[in-house]
Order: C-alpha cells, then sequence, then structure tokens
C-alpha cells in the first residue's frame, strides 16, 4: 500500500501500494484524509489536540462532495474545508486511475468560491430590510386600510397606526412577496446587497423561484420572538443556516 503524509508546512511521503494518506492542521484539530483507490472510498476523521476522535466520516469517492464531507460532517469551518477539498483534488488528479473519476460535483464547484455571511451581518440585513422597506410599507398599508387615528386628552394629542385583521394580512403577504422577489430574481434583498451578501442554493447555484418560497414562507417561524427560533438554528448549523434554510437547502454568503 502506498502512503502520503501531507501537512500545511511539509510533505513527506511513504512508498506503500493503494491508499493515500493526506493529514491537514486545521482550526479545529487535525483533519486525515484517507482515500483508498481500491475500495473507491475516503475516510475522513478529526481529532482533537490530544489527538482523541472527535468526528468521522466515510463516503465514495464517486460520489462524495468534499467540502459537504468536511464542513458538515467533520465540522472543519467553510473556508478550510474548501482549501482542503481543493487540495485533494489537485493531488489526486495527477493520478492516472482517478482521473477520470474525479468529475467535480456541482455543490463542489460551486462552494469552492463561497465564504459563509455569518449571523451579524445577516441580522445587519433584516435590520436594514425593517427601516428601508417595512416601516413605510406598515405606514402605507395602515393608512390606506384606516388604521389611522388621532385622539386629545387633557390637551395631549395622541396619534399612531393600528394594524390587524385583513390588514395585517396584507402586510405579511407584501414583505413575504418582497423577499421571495428580491431573492430569487437577485439574490438580496436591499439590505443585504448593502451588506455585501447574497442566497444561493447549496449547489452554489443562484437562488431558484422556488426555494425562495419555501425559505421566506418559514421565515414566518424563524422570525418568532425577534428571530430568536431563527438564530437557534442558525448557531446549531455549521453553514448558519436557519430552517427555512434548512428546508429550501439555501445558504447565505458574501458577495
Amino acid at each position: 500500500m502506498a502512503r502520503q503524509i501531507w501537512d500545511s508546512t511539509e510533505t513527506a511521503f511513504v512508498p506503500i501500494e493503494t491508499s493515500v494518506k493526506h493529514v491537514f492542521n486545521t482550526s479545529v484539530g487535525a483533519i486525515e484524509v484517507l482515500v483508498d483507490r481500491d475500495g473507491d472510498t475516503v475516510s475522513i476523521y478529526r481529532f482533537d489536540a490530544e489527538h482523541r476522535p472527535v468526528a468521522a466520516a466515510m463516503e465514495s469517492w464517486n460520489h462524495i462532495d468534499l467540502v459537504d464531507a468536511l464542513n458538515r460532517q467533520a465540522g472543519v469551518p467553510l473556508l478550510e474545508a474548501n482549501r482542503i477539498a481543493a487540495e485533494l483534488r489537485t493531488q489526486h488528479l495527477t493520478s492516472a486511475s482517478f482521473a477520470e473519476r474525479l468529475q467535480e460535483s456541482k455543490r463542489e464547484r460551486g462552494w469552492a468560491s463561497l465564504e459563509n455571511a455569518g449571523l451579524p451581518l445577516r441580522f445587519v440585513a433584516v435590520a436594514l430590510d425593517a427601516l428601508i422597506v417595512f416601516v413605510p410599507l406598515f405606514i402605507v398599508v395602515g393608512l390606506m386600510s384606516g388604521g389611522g387615528y388621532r385622539s386629545d386628552l387633557n390637551g395631549v394629542t395622541n396619534f399612531g397606526i393600528d394594524l390587524g385583521g385583513r390588514a395585517l394580512l396584507l402586510l405579511i403577504a407584501l414583505g413575504i412577496g418582497y423577499y421571495v422577489v428580491c431573492e430569487s430574481a437577485a439574490g438580496a434583498t436591499l439590505g443585504k446587497r448593502m451588506v455585501g451578501i447574497r442566497v444561493v442554493g447549496e449547489d452554489g447555484e443562484a437562488l431558484t423561484f422556488g426555494a425562495a418560497v419555501v425559505r421566506n414562507v418559514l421565515r414566518l417561524v424563524d422570525a418568532l420572538f425577534f428571530y430568536f427560533v431563527g438564530f437557534v438554528f442558525a448557531i446549531l448549523s455549521t453553514r448558519g443556516q436557519r430552517l427555512g434554510d434548512r428546508a429550501a437547502h439555501t445558504i447565505v454568503v458574501r458577495r
């Protein structure tokens, strides 16, 4: 068997026959990737600082999405997962026996140049959309539906907008429509454009209309308790996916 040891600082080769072992140092620990050419499998292991295994994945080389396996299954940060996947593809493209099998999946090609947007930027985008679009929309819908009021009590004048019933449903529908149209057409709302992020499919391709509908209908659930529900789902996801993203198979990335 043939074994190759790869590190971010040094490379060593030990002649064996049919398996190749790569070792990568990452911010979450050492990553060992064993490619078995005879068995056509890839095994990925992550070790902690004391070299104890904390995560593992094994798949067929022909069907594996390297970035997905490294990021979602082994817990490697997205940028480092992209770098490792690129190194592995480059290493094995030089092998004639593997050259025909290394047809990169659409998902890997898309992910190779993507960077997760992060939760802070997403919350800023939501706040900007609220200020730029939803506050004016709330006022317009409220006034058009007769929800505006004014009262004088003890010389003090109070005025405001009372939105409820059909007017509230209309506002919700317009809000969802705004997100769906903007994201399906351009991948981003006004708020997202201002902070430099966009929504794409998990394969890195442009967001489809159907996916935009799914992720934004479920925004009603994610937005509960001032987006606390979406926040919990996002922090539990290595890709920062809230409930709507998981259902629609979408991710939010930097432009």
